[in-house]
């Protein structure tokens, strides 16, 4: 467990599959970082199973703390050994947890691990403009605007466009 002053990443327990499952088929949640469409019981069943299983990513709980609650998720994707990168991709899934500093934290819990666990280099993240917060928690947590792909996404009937970030580690 990675632990910070309010918030933790953690492994996934059983019990989170159901808060998992009602997070990824609310649109409004959705729509922050995906465009929406229903996961049936099934294919979400399969996806739980599996996480851990791909050594290309890692997905952590992210955690309130002391009680532990399920706030969210955080992944590192793509992880490339020989060109030391990955790209994160982040969730806070109740409205009532978002804009509290949570992400934040997970963020700089994520990259921490990134750095010293993994010896990775550079950790990318991108985020629709539309999607304020995520950019401010970004950038709170160390990652650099690098540029902007316009019109990238289509999300909720409208082009938007998407904001590309990166992190590089700064010990290297």
């Amino acid at each position: 467990m990675l632990t910070g002053k309010d918030t933790c990443l953690s492994a996934f327990e059983g019990a989170d599959s159901e808060q998992l499952f009602a997070w990824i088929n609310t649109p409004e949640l959705v729509r922050l970082n995906a465009p929406f469409k229903p996961v049936h019981a099934a294919s979400h069943a399969e996806w739980f199973a599996a996480l851990g299983r791909d050594p290309s990513r890692i997905a952590f709980a992210i955690r309130s703390m002391p009680k532990r609650r399920l706030l969210g998720m955080v992944q590192l994707i793509e992880i490339h050994s020989v060109h030391r990168n990955a790209e994160m991709i982040i969730r806070i899934g109740a409205a009532a947890d978002q804009g509290k500093g949570h992400g934040s934290a997970a963020l700089r819990l994520l990259l921490d691990f990134a750095w010293r666990d993994l010896n990775l280099h550079r950790v990318a993240a991108r985020a629709f403009a539309t999607n304020k917060r995520a950019i401010a928690a970004y950038k709170k947590s160390g990652f650099v605007h690098e540029g902007t792909a316009r019109e990238a996404a289509f999300i909720d009937g409208s082009w938007t466009d998407m904001v590309l970030f990166g992190a590089v580690n700064p010990g290297a």
